[in-house]
C-alpha cells in the first residue's frame, strides 16, 4: 500500500515543509524520489542559493523523519 512521503529542507535554523508530498510504495522508493528531485533541483539551479549546511529529510506521514540527506 503506498504511502505519503514529504521532502523537507533545512539548515537547522530553518525549515522549509514540504505540504504535497509524493505517493511511495516503501521507503526506498521515496528515497530514489528524494535524490530524483534533489537531482532535478541542482541542474536547474534551485539550490545555488544554499550552503553545504542544508538537508533534506524525508517525513512520512505521521510526522517521523526517517531518512536525511546533504543537499550537496
Amino acid at each position: 500500500m503506498a504511502q505519503r512521503f514529504f521532502f523537507d529542507l533545512s539548515d537547522g535554523r530553518t525549515v522549509l515543509l514540504d505540504t504535497e508530498g509524493v505517493l511511495a510504495a516503501s521507503l526506498n522508493e521515496a528515497i530514489v524520489e528524494a535524490l530524483e528531485a534533489l537531482r532535478e533541483m541542482r541542474s536547474n539551479a534551485q539550490l545555488d542559493e544554499l550552503d553545504d549546511n542544508w538537508k533534506l529529510s524525508i517525513r512520512d506521514e505521521n510526522g517521523n523523519i526517517r531518512k536525511t540527506f546533504s543537499i550537496w
